[in-house]
C-alpha cells in the first residue's frame, strides 16, 4: 500500500484568457473571453462574495483587495476552480459547485500558491510519467475533493497524477470508474449561496503528520455527520490529530495534519487539512465529507 501526505478569492475582478480543456491551459480569443466572461459572472459574483467573508480572517488576510480567475473543472462536471490572485500571483482557490436545484455550493476552499490543477505541477507530473505535450492529451477531472486528478492519455496508456500533489495514482481507469461512481450522503452538506459568515476560526500550527502512526496503532475517533463535538473539544484544546482516507478499495493511503476549522452560521464546518509543514498550503474541506470517506485519530 502506497502512504503519502495530500494536501495541498476584494476588488474589480479580472478575468484571464484561459481555460481549462483537454490539452491543458490555453490563450483564447478576444471573442472567446467576452463570451466566458458573461457566462462565468454569477460563479464569479458569487464566489466573491465568500472571498469577502474569508479575508476578514487573520488566515486569509492575503486574499484582500485580490481579483479572480474562473476555469470550468472537466467535462459535464458543473464545477469551477477560481483561483484568488495578487496581482500576478496565486494566493488561493476555491472549487464552486453548481446545484441541480440552481444556485451554487463551495466544494472547498484553501491557501496555497500551487493550488489544485496547477499547470507546474502538472508539467512535474508528466516529466514523471516521460511524457511531453502537446503528445499527450490531459484532462482534468473533479467529482469531489478527495477524489481529484490529470487524466493523462499518451498512445494508447492513460494516467491518473493528483490534482494537488501531482503524484502518479497507482490506478486504471476501472478504479477511477468505480470511484467515481460511488454515491456519498453528504456532498449537500457543504456552504450554499447565501449569507453565511464565519461564526468561530480556529487556526493550529503546522507539524508533521508522520512523527506519530496512531492508524496502526490506535482506533479511529467514534465520529458521525450528527455527532463530533469530541473532535472540536481536541482541535479547540490544540491537540495534533490526523486525518486518512483509503480510497480505490485501498490502494492509496492518504494522511493529512490537522490544523484548524471554520465554523460558518449557516451549518456547514469545514476542517483544513495539511501535507506539508509550510504553514501556507492548506485545503478546507467539508466535515461531513472527511467523515463518511475517511477516518480522524488522535
Amino acid at each position: 500500500m502506497m502512504r503519502r501526505k495530500f494536501i495541498k478569492l476584494t476588488a474589480a475582478c479580472v478575468l484571464t484568457a484561459i481555460v481549462l480543456y483537454a490539452g491543458g491551459l490555453q490563450p483564447q480569443s478576444a471573442a472567446a473571453i467576452a463570451n466566458r466572461a458573461t457566462a462565468y459572472e454569477p460563479v464569479q459574483q458569487q464566489a466573491q462574495r465568500w472571498v469577502d467573508e474569508l479575508a476578514a480572517s487573520p488566515s486569509f488576510a492575503a486574499w484582500k483587495k485580490s481579483s479572480l480567475v474562473v476555469s470550468p473543472i472537466g467535462p459535464g462536471t458543473h464545477s469551477w476552480l477560481v483561483l484568488v490572485k495578487q496581482n500576478q500571483d496565486t494566493v488561493g482557490y476555491l472549487v464552486v459547485n453548481a446545484l441541480e436545484k440552481g444556485g451554487y455550493q463551495l466544494g472547498e476552499y484553501g491557501t496555497s500558491t500551487h493550488p489544485l490543477f496547477d499547470e507546474q505541477i502538472l508539467s512535474r507530473s508528466m516529466k514523471q510519467l516521460e511524457l511531453i505535450k502537446p503528445a499527450s492529451k490531459t484532462e482534468a477531472l473533479y467529482v469531489h475533493p478527495l477524489l481529484a486528478a490529470w487524466k493523462v492519455t499518451a498512445d494508447k496508456d492513460t494516467y491518473y497524477t493528483d490534482a494537488a500533489s501531482g503524484e502518479v495514482l497507482p490506478v486504471q481507469s476501472s478504479d477511477w470508474a468505480a470511484a467515481s461512481a460511488m454515491k456519498l450522503k453528504n456532498t449537500g452538506q457543504m456552504l450554499a449561496a447565501d449569507k453565511a459568515t464565519i461564526l468561530k476560526q480556529v487556526t493550529l500550527p503546522s507539524f508533521n503528520a508522520f512523527a506519530k502512526l496512531p492508524w496502526l496503532t490506535k482506533q479511529p475517533m467514534p465520529l458521525s455527520s450528527s455527532s463530533y463535538s469530541d473532535l472540536f473539544a481536541h482541535l479547540n484544546n490544540k491537540e495534533q490529530l490526523r486525518y486518512t482516507a483509503e480510497l480505490f478499495d485501498g490502494q492509496m493511503l492518504y494522511v493529512w495534519s490537522v490544523v484548524g476549522y471554520n465554523k460558518w452560521s449557516t451549518g456547514p464546518i469545514y476542517v483544513a487539512l495539511e501535507a506539508d509543514e509550510n504553514g501556507s498550503d492548506r485545503r478546507y474541506i467539508p466535515l461531513t465529507l472527511l467523515i463518511e470517506l475517511g477516518h480522524f485519530y488522535r
